[in-house]
């Protein structure tokens, strides 16, 4: 093998390595949670339980906030104007950014393209076209169970 033809293989060699890196990090999106994979997005096997006097747990309470998250921030769990809690994703079902809750005008967001979503999770507005997995909460006296 002459030199010329080494160094013309060598050089295509380390144009695919660097190529494929290159590729690789270009396709991925970073920042929050990877989107619903086609399905509803939601968490399965979500069991868990919130303590309503925990201090962590005190923006449940808060007029103004009203919501916090659990299971990892998989699933939003938040108090409702009628004093009832619902827990839904916290993954939108557009991109999978995750959602809050807007207490004062009781529906959820996504803060990265604008889907609204209403207290019971339907879509209110788009780009999102499904609902929010919504999950079973259990109040026992001052404890939430959210399971589904």
């Amino acid at each position: 093998m002459e030199r010329k033809e080494f160094i013309q293989l060598f050089g295509m060699g380390a144009v695919a390595v660097l190529a494929t890196g290159c590729l690789g990090g270009c396709s991925s999106k970073g920042g929050d949670p990877a989107p619903d994979n086609g399905g509803t997005g939601g968490a399965t096997g979500v069991d868990f339980t919130l303590d309503l006097t925990d201090p962590a747990n005190a923006d449940l309470n808060n007029p103004a906030i009203g919501y916090v998250y659990g299971a990892s921030r998989r699933v939003i769990v938040a108090k409702l104007t009628d004093g009832t809690y619902i827990a839904v994703q916290a993954p939108c079902t557009h991109e999978g950014f995750t959602i809050v809750y807007q207490a004062s005008a009781s529906n959820f967001l996504c803060p990265n393209h604008g889907s609204l979503f209403n207290s019971d999770g339907t879509v209110a507005g788009g780009p999102a076209t499904r609902a929010l997995k919504k999950y079973t909460v259990t109040q026992t006296g001052n404890t939430l169970r959210v399971t589904g």
